[in-house]
């Protein structure tokens, strides 16, 4: 039996979605509320970088004004040097920038990179513990999409500035982390950092490319959930990921004229569109624990619905960690790079040493 959203992952879903269904919503808040996290150990208030006035001297300008997602733009007077986040791929960005010691407090989600398992905890989006977030008094919170309006108010109404930030494509992380290294005074190391994250991406976007010129391509669906049966739709960045990668995302799903990015489709949907490809996140593999491609694809088969398609009957089943395609941050890169290696297999046998 395949199992339904994992609890992790349904919060990351909020993260990085509106959910078009109110009926997951809810029962993705009711998982967040009767399961249970690992407890970690957590240190005191992170110890701040050096004074603003230090960090200034570079010829940065302030105050400076940071366009806000949801609400008014914020304006800062100096560097943020101690900022809680309340999502997994906000502490992600500011670390890939050189900002770990900037980061005062994390979600409770937040288990990347590893130095994020030792920073104070401060609840989720849904339920923030607000009075710990008082006491690290921080200088900038910073969320993401999925936060409520009447949480995003709490906070302001407590005296926090709230930035909040909407990825939704790969340009969107690289223009959140200059951003942010606006904000905390590293500009030069976000630079440096994205222009390599954007060779990389040219890379493979331009391997893919080739591919497609070749052999075409495949028709793909990536599956979040099978039961319910969510896939990713057009409207998705997991769907500008395989349109990167050189496949076709072959989902569609229009609600008052607007792409959905999370429906919900019937097997039957699926069967239609007759993929070549299927990719899973690995939290949705099935079971408790993550499956391998292998044990995936011979679950499949042994339902004759699923076993009639293209994907199924060629093997072309696949599973992508969880992590690195459901977190709108910087390692949406690796993802690319393994979704194009999945999508164009043949490129490697062609490129491999005789």
């Amino acid at each position: 039996m395949f199992t339904p959203l994992s609890r992790v992952t349904a919060h990351r879903a909020l993260s990085f979605s509106t959910w078009p269904l109110l009926g997951l919503a809810a029962t993705t808040a009711a998982m967040l509320i009767i399961g249970g996290c690992q407890p970690i150990t957590q240190e005191g208030p992170a110890q701040p970088p050096p004074h603003a006035a230090q960090m200034t001297s570079r010829g940065e300008t302030w105050p400076q004004t940071f366009p806000n997602a949801h609400g008014s733009d914020i304006e800062l007077a100096g560097p943020a040097l101690n900022i809680v986040t309340m999502q997994p791929n906000i502490a992600e960005m500011l670390c890939e920038i050189g900002a770990v010691s900037h980061i005062a407090a994390v979600d409770k989600y937040t288990d990347y990179p590893p130095e994020m398992l030792r920073k104070p905890k401060i609840g989720d989006i849904l339920t923030p513990d607000y009075e710990k977030i008082v006491s690290m008094q921080p200088d900038l919170i910073i969320t993401s999409r999925g936060t409520a309006q009447e949480v995003l108010q709490k906070l302001r109404d407590l005296g926090m500035q709230v930035l909040a930030v909407d990825p939704q494509t790969l340009d969107d992380v690289f223009s959140c982390m200059k951003m942010f290294g606006r904000l905390t005074g590293n500009v030069m190391v976000a630079a440096d950092v994205v222009a390599l994250l954007q060779w990389r991406r040219q890379v493979a976007v331009l391997e893919a490319q080739v591919a497609v010129a070749e052999k075409g391509r495949p028709r793909t669906v990536f599956v979040l959930s099978l039961d319910p049966l969510f896939v990713a739709g057009k409207g998705s960045f997991i769907a500008s990921l395989i349109e990167d990668a050189g496949g076709e995302q072959v989902i569609a799903a229009r609600v008052a004229g607007a792409d959905q990015p999370w429906p919900q489709v019937s097997k039957e949907t699926v069967l239609a569109a007759s993929p070549q490809v299927l990719i899973f996140s690995s939290a949705h593999a099935g079971g408790e624990r993550a499956h391998s491609a292998e044990e995936l694809l011979a679950q499949l088969r042994k339902d004759p619905a699923w076993a009639q398609l293209p994907a199924v009957k060629d093997g072309r089943v696949y599973v992508i960690d969880d992590d690195l395609i459901t977190i709108p941050g910087p390692r949406l890169l690796q993802a690319l790079e393994q979704m194009v290696e999945l999508l164009h297999p043949q490129n490697r046998a062609e490129t491999a040493p005789q």
